[in-house]
């Protein structure tokens, strides 16, 4: 184990403080120049989790500084721009982890303790895969207006699992081996975050499914029973062991240590349409969100949840669209040289008269936003899950509120949701299963629609989802 002798951190502190005084006084004299924006991002730090330490049997015996000076997370920064070299002491990263103690924590640490979210609970014994399907997500609001839409996330539905397991792993093992450049990277500076999240979703893993998956042989080898793979992790990069077991995607935002704003540094990201990670590679948060409208009202509110968000407080949120077809992975320019066909987000281009209510898709793209404890790094998950336009017509006040949206709502938030021919049939068919809830009684004549209470679900969701398994999953 490696002890911080208090007198090197005394000096360390010493010397940043000089260095923070310099800064300032090179920041007057730059003042018209610089954006403020920048300066205020630099000075920003999510809260730390460093108190937790002392509960750890690796720190048991030390005594370690509570907090850490923002002087020092910022000039004794670990890099996320450029390679990072762990094994060099006196380095630390955003949420005030320094290398020495990272190294000893080692491999596979007290992810719950150090993040302050709970481990998961395992699936009740009745629990099969072969029946399982995803949470009826109906993210639906009324008023409709963009907003990051953030919801209370539930720590046992961090990675969920349906029936479709194999066949998602193998189309995306599909798709990397076809679009590599297009859907996973990792750049210098991003090692200690992958590896951290790799280690806390393989560990979620275990302890959700443990019928499934498990760690054995010092926790470097990971058994998939499912795919009937084992996993080297001491040989594995960790973003390919993610991309090998989770069925989900996962982008990497990472806070530089030059003007303090997050970058997206790592991806394994399957399901896009109309765009892929490789167009935002390193790009900063803001540049990302360009294409979403309204995303310039919004850009505040992410950079400032950005920087604050502490470790203990995921969140989760759900988007929405109307498809005419479950394409999981398509974008402009993607393939057209080698001669596949030209992208289109529509299937029925050219013959839109031929759509029918039995064609039409939701599409969610279920979200988790969460800090990493130790790296700092903020990370999103996403999954796309499609469910027949059909299948809304029994649920209670759904066809209502998502046919006011569609005829009401703002109309380029509709339309970059809805292609106009998709928006036609099923507004159509919501209105007809609207009125048929009114006259079964199922809705109240006079119901005003809004915003359910029990969204982004609908009223009795647990029952129909539960028995269309026929099993109960905690």
């Amino acid at each position: 184990m490696i002890l911080i002798d208090p007198r090197l951190l005394a000096g360390t502190v010493a010397i940043s403080l000089l260095l923070v005084t310099l800064y300032h006084f090179v920041l007057r004299r730059k003042q018209k120049s610089t954006p403020s924006s920048t300066s205020t991002c630099l000075h920003q730090f999510p809260p730390s989790r460093r108190h937790v330490l002392a509960r750890l049997p690796q720190f048991e015996t030390r005594k370690l500084p509570r907090d850490i000076p923002p002087s020092v997370l910022i000039y004794q920064a670990l890099p996320t721009t450029k390679e990072a070299d762990l094994s060099k002491d006196d380095q630390y990263t955003p949420t005030g982890f320094s290398t020495q103690e990272i190294r000893a924590l080692g491999r596979f640490p007290d992810y719950a303790m150090l993040s302050g979210v709970p481990n998961p609970e395992p699936c009740s014994g009745t629990w099969d895969i072969s029946r399982a399907r995803f949470r009826p997500f109906r993210p639906f609001r009324w008023n409709y207006h963009q907003h990051m839409a953030l919801m209370k996330y539930d720590p046992n539905w961090w990675i969920e699992l349906e029936s479709n397991y194999t066949q998602t792993m193998a189309a995306r093992q599909a798709l990397l081996g076809k679009h590599p450049e297009h859907i996973f990277f990792q750049s210098p500076g991003a090692d200690l975050a992958v590896r951290e999240l790799s280690e806390m979703l393989l560990q979620f893993l275990t302890l959700r499914y443990p019928g499934h998956f498990s760690l054995s042989h010092g926790n470097t080898l990971f058994h998939n029973r499912l795919l009937h793979t084992v996993t080297d992790l001491s040989t594995t990069p960790p973003l390919r062991a993610i991309f090998d077991n989770v069925p989900e995607d996962y982008a990497l935002m990472l806070r530089s240590e030059l003007d303090g704003v997050y970058h997206l540094r790592a991806a394994a990201v399957c399901s896009s349409v109309g765009w892929h990670i490789g167009l935002h590679r390193d790009a900063p948060l803001r540049a990302i969100h360009t294409d979403v409208p309204d995303a310039g009202r919004m850009a505040f509110s992410m950079d400032r949840w950005f920087t604050k968000v502490p470790t203990d407080g995921p969140v989760s949120r759900c988007s929405w669209s109307l498809e005419d077809w479950e394409v999981l992975f398509a974008s402009p320019g993607v393939g057209e040289e080698e001669g596949e066909e030209k992208w289109t987000r529509s299937r029925f281009v050219g013959r839109e008269s031929e759509l029918a209510v039995k064609d039409i898709r939701l599409r969610c793209d279920y979200q988790t936003l969460r800090r990493l404890p130790l790296s700092g790094a903020v990370v999103f998950n996403f999954k796309a899950v499609f469910t027949p336009l059909e299948e809304l017509r029994e649920e209670p006040f759904v066809p209502a509120l998502l046919a006011k949206v569609l005829a009401e709502g703002k109309e380029n938030l509709v339309t970059y949701k809805v292609e106009e021919h998709v928006k036609e049939v099923a507004l159509k068919a919501l209105e007809k299963w609207a009125a048929e809830q009114v006259q079964q009684g199922v809705v109240p004549a006079d119901w005003e629609v809004r915003t359910l209470d029990e969204s982004p679900f609908f009223p009795q969701w647990q029952e129909k989802w539960r028995r269309q398994q026929g099993f109960d999953c905690l």
